[in-house]
């Protein structure tokens, strides 16, 4: 039978799970910590283990709809750092975790929402666009009038996400400027793609009585331009997108081009915007795109334990965890420590930071 401290375990566990409703969390994260427990009581004579040791931490990671990069890649982070009681050894060709702790990805609108739960204690961390997080730290933009998130620390700038402008193939659509009088989705309530949508149809002109403006994540935008009932929208996402690349096997869509002098204000504007070519064949039957490009960052508050992230920093950067990465999304390639601390718009999270230190990326 399980000892009294494997029970609490599974306690744990049960609530955790009921608090969160199944949504989108990494369930197998959950299995193998029960599963290797389990094993590991069973066989606790021969190995000499006590259940009564094991501490288990839980980590989550906001991300954003299945449409997007942001689930796909906080699911390889969860996998990552996680390693749970009764784990494989960390050798070469295996992951390489934190000790005790189990991350779960869960399911958001996206990095507005992500800026506001992980800085009023609903999330632990969470995947956020560069923009959104200095408009969150600052009480600007979308966060207008709302008091300074200013206890939001980064862990580190993961890669960089184009700015997808998406239109129903045949509509012959050649800029921003021709969406007027069109139905486009602008991105649901809480993403980081309403945000830029707005700045981007202001930049160049078109306003949004002149549209008829929808709100919808990446997949239900798909699906309304499979359905006829939207002609474009707007998708931040690491390039490719799974709900893009659905729609381009399909040949269905066109990528437009977002560029010209309202792009070149834009990115002097906004320092976090950047050029970004999206290369021909990323999408089937779609050529090279130039575009914007913005950074996404992972997240956690400034009271997050300094030794938990300097070890979450750690795993997420060890070459055991990186084909992980690479096969989670084609950005986890992108996933590199010499660029984790370029384009951070606030402060550093210390653990993060000593980590960087140590490795030589940041001097003192």
């Amino acid at each position: 039978m399980a000892s009294h401290g494997f029970k609490n375990f599974l306690l744990t566990i049960r609530k955790w799970i009921d608090r969160l409703g199944f949504d989108r969390v990494l369930l197998f994260v959950l299995g193998a910590a029960v599963l290797g427990l389990l094993a590991l009581g069973m066989g606790k004579g021969l190995t000499g283990w006590d259940d009564s040791d094991a501490r288990v931490t839980f980590f989550q990671i906001g991300t954003g709809s299945t449409g997007g990069t942001y689930f796909p890649m906080g699911e390889a982070l969860a996998a990552v750092i996680s390693r749970p009681p009764g784990s494989d050894p960390c050798i070469p060709g295996s992951r390489c975790g934190v000790p005790g702790l189990v991350a779960i990805a869960k399911g958001s609108a996206g990095s507005v929402a992500n800026a506001r739960a992980v800085a009023d204690g609903r999330l632990d961390s969470a995947l956020v666009q560069a923009n959104v997080l200095a408009d969150a730290f600052h009480g600007r933009g979308a966060f207008e009038g709302e008091e300074p998130r200013q206890n939001l620390r980064v862990i580190a700038n993961l890669y960089i996400e184009a700015v997808h402008l998406v239109t129903a193939r045949g509509l012959n659509i050649k800029g921003v400027q021709d969406l007027k009088g069109l139905r486009v989705s602008i991105g649901s309530e809480g993403s980081g793609t309403r945000a830029d949508a707005i700045g981007i149809l202001k930049a160049y002109g078109v306003s949004l009585t002149e549209i008829e403006p929808m709100s919808a994540d990446a997949s239900r935008s798909a699906e309304m331009i499979l359905s006829g009932n939207l002609d474009a929208y707007f998708l931040v996402a690491g390039a490719p997108a799974r709900s893009i690349e659905d729609l381009a096997v399909r040949g269905a869509i066109d990528i437009v081009p977002i560029e010209g002098e309202p792009a070149d204000r834009l990115r002097i504007d906004r320092a976090f915007y950047s050029r970004f070519t999206v290369p021909e064949n990323t999408y089937r039957f779609v050529g090279e795109v130039d575009t914007i490009g913005i950074g996404a960052l992972w997240i956690t508050r400034a009271t997050t334990d300094e030794d938990l992230v300097h070890n979450v920093t750690r795993a997420l950067f060890d070459e055991r965890n990186r084909t992980t990465l690479v096969t989670a999304h084609a950005n986890g390639r992108n996933v590199n420590v010499d660029n984790a601390v370029q384009g951070v718009p606030i402060l550093l999270h210390p653990g993060a930071e000593l980590f960087y230190f140590e490795k030589g990326i940041l001097e003192r």
